[in-house]
């Protein structure tokens, strides 16, 4: 008789798939045609189900519901959104593996993989209600905030604690008046919201980098004409005027284009255009200028190789497929690998070999933003800017009532204070010594409390004064609530998982198996729980150690949270004015100082088991060996992470030592099973019963 599976070898083997699943399924937006059998809201083809069932799934029940995008065009979808989406596509941007680092669209992409796979989780397979919660929370307690979330999603989903806590935050904006429930949520997602900001922004080797973006568009953004127009009392007006600020193009294409002289001509930039152009052209005037370098010490003796490195960001992805695959095959380099596949000499010392990688991705990153920027802000008929207007168009109405019930100048106002104080916390630097200044978790939890406030005032003013607004974000958030329940009766606390209503499909997709094939899975199943339960109990631990952790003594760090005990005015009736707009010709980043030594990141990482499957996607990103010959590197290896902390200028932004690089400090004690027999036996199955279950057209 076939084996049967336990209800705890149900839910690993729904975790195994589900979080391979959602990654491939955005993994395979590299490929043009992801969207032509994407299913609603762009091509839909009747009887057949969509190829993303997960996303697809995610977007229609919760994003095509929200007020304002439900009433968007049909067109916005399936040709100003399908024609960006489908330009990035088809341009070809590079991959991690050639350029021997992990590139900052890998970090989003992996990122966002790791968050997304729980609603995923619960939309297939439900969220179990529970049987008498504890209504008592100690916020200063990791297992009573944790069972305070827990107790919370029962209540939106089975409850009516959705209705009740509008019907507070409509009385106060103090957080002590609600309930101990409330409170203690409140404090699990500001602890969890800070873990990931610190893991992003410090942890990720990526996350200076980041960081220099966020700062430089930031600096280009008019707070004070935004805050000034917000503040116009007719509505339409304001709205007029936003919309002039943020879109308006002012050039001769633009007018002869209007009055029907020239058709598709370039018509210049909007604002929103001008702020990504701007940010990827000073990366990319860096680039150059390294590149250049490498072309001087180089020489004659390898002006072919380097033509050859130039080219190859333009090579069709068939020929980089087949040279990427032959790099692996034989464990030798990108560098090495095309060379040879256009018998050209291979045979490189050391240091041209260096020289020959890094040439190579910086070809490959000067590509890449010209792409974006080609796709952005230069694509004719220019879908970005109408998508922008149908968008405001269609949040018409909820634009009207926040602006009636919300200070909307005001929050522009809290919300540039808190991006400014962010960005010094989470800016790394070196002191006179060669001492590292690295923020912790704990830095960011007071960050987020200093500016919680602002939330608060936010949300009480929609409560309070925009009654519609408020009913038509309580109606979807209850929609969406409703996504999740699963049929039968309550569960005791504590009472052992399964996968829920995908429990029986996933049975019978195991059974189908080979019994060889079962008999491989099975121990995988119990070692992939025992992985599970380490890993939420490792995150309980590191929740329990912030919420006792002091703050940093530094003094730099210590001046951004002055304030901290003394509730600020959310809104003042004036605040001071923002700095004058950047000249756009000088970069708007601070520099480090070269002769400064690299700051060493040693900080621990906060909780969210989603740290841990963030850092496994890592773990699985191959990337090209840095020698001309040797094994596929992985993303998570030391080499590859402080290559990754390289700015553009070449300069290391950070550096990480062992532990750090590895991300051992968000990983359970327990191994990791290797999953893959499992992945390769069932992922497509799986993938097809998602796909039949969301099917609806």
């Amino acid at each position: 008789m076939a084996p049967q599976l336990t209800p705890t070898q149900s839910a690993a083997l729904f975790d195994i798939l589900s979080h391979y699943d959602t990654y491939a399924e955005i993994r395979d937006f590299r490929f043009p045609g992801s969207l032509s059998h994407y299913g609603p809201p762009f091509q839909v083809h009747s009887g057949h189900p969509s190829t993303s069932p997960a996303l697809q799934t995610l977007v229609t029940r919760y994003l095509l519901t929200l007020p304002g995008l439900k009433d968007l065009p049909e067109n916005w979808w399936k040709v100003q959104c399908y024609d960006i989406i489908e330009n990035l596509e088809t341009s070809n941007l590079s991959e991690s593996y050639d350029k021997g680092a992990i590139g900052s669209r890998k970090t989003l992409a992996t990122a966002i993989s790791a968050l997304i796979e729980y609603p995923v989780r619960g939309t297939f397979g439900g969220f179990a209600e529970v049987k008498d919660p504890n209504p008592s929370y100690d916020t200063t307690k990791a297992d009573d905030i944790a069972r305070a979330f827990r107790d919370f999603m029962d209540g939106c989903i089975y409850g009516s604690v959705l209705e009740e806590t509008v019907a507070k935050a409509s009385e106060t904006d103090d957080l002590s008046q609600h309930t101990s429930l409330i409170r203690g949520v409140h404090e699990f997602v500001l602890v969890n919201l800070a873990s990931f900001m610190h893991y992003t922004l410090v942890l990720s080797p990526k996350g200076q980098y980041l960081l220099k973006l966020i700062d430089n568009a930031n600096k280009l953004i008019p707070y004070m004409l935004v805050k000034q127009t917000l503040r116009i009392g007719n509505v339409a007006s304001m709205i007029s005027a936003m919309v002039r600020i943020g879109l308006a193009k002012m050039s001769v294409s633009s007018v002869t284009n209007w009055i029907g002289l020239t058709s598709g001509a370039d018509e210049g930039m909007n604002l929103l255009q001008h702020i990504i152009s701007q940010v990827l052209s000073w990366d990319i005037r860096d680039l150059e200028s390294r590149g250049g370098k490498i072309e001087k010490e180089r020489g004659k003796d390898g002006k072919e190789q380097l033509q050859l490195l130039r080219e190859y960001p333009t090579w069709s992805r068939e020929d980089q497929t087949r040279v990427r695959t032959q790099s692996q095959k034989d464990s030798i380099s990108i560098v090495s690998s095309m060379l040879k596949d256009k018998g050209l000499d291979s045979n490189l010392n050391q240091q041209q070999h260096e020289h020959a990688l890094e040439y190579l991705a910086i070809q490959l990153s000067i590509r890449d933003r010209k792409e974006i920027i080609k796709a952005f802000c230069h694509a004719s008929p220019d879908h970005f800017t109408q998508s922008i207007r149908e968008l405001v168009d269609a949040y018409d109405p909820v634009i009207r009532q926040m602006h009636n019930s919300i200070n909307l100048s005001g929050t522009i106002g809290d919300f540039e204070h808190f991006l400014r104080d962010m960005i010094k916390l989470a800016r790394i630097q070196t002191d006179a010594k060669g001492r590292s200044t690295v923020p912790t978790i704990g830095d960011f939890v007071m960050l987020l409390k200093k500016h919680q406030f602002s939330c608060h005032t936010f949300i009480h003013q929609a409560c309070k004064n925009g009654p519609a607004l408020t009913d038509w974000y309580l109606v979807w958030a209850k929609q969406a609530a409703a996504q999740f329940k699963r049929p039968g009766p309550a569960v005791e606390r504590g009472t052992l998982s399964d996968a829920g209503n995908v429990t029986e499909d996933l049975g019978k997709m195991f059974a189908n198996l080979p019994s060889e094939k079962q008999e491989q899975i099975l121990p995988l199943l119990d070692a992939q729980s025992r992985y599970l339960d380490d890993m939420h109990a490792a995150s309980r631990a590191r929740l329990e150690s912030v919420l006792h952790s002091p703050p940093s003594k530094d003094k730099t760090i210590a001046s951004i949270f002055s304030g901290l005990n003394s509730r600020p005015s959310s809104r003042p009736p004036s605040r001071a004015p923002s700095p004058a707009p950047p000249q756009h010709d000088e970069q708007q980043s601070t520099r480090k100082d070269p002769d400064a030594p690299t700051p060493v990141i040693k900080s621990d990482a906060g909780p969210g088991a989603f740290l841990s499957r963030w850092q496994d996607i890592l773990d699985n990103t191959p990337i090209t060996p840095h020698t001309q010959e040797g094994k596929v590197l992985k993303a998570s290896s030391k080499d590859v992470v402080n290559e990754s902390t390289k700015d553009v200028d070449g300069e290391k932004l950070a550096e990480f030592p062992a532990k750090e690089a590895k991300g051992d400090k968000v990983k359970p004690s327990a191994k990791k099973p290797d999953v893959r027999v499992v992945v390769e036996c069932m992922a497509e199955d799986f993938k097809r019963l998602l796909a039949e279950k969301s099917c609806t057209w």
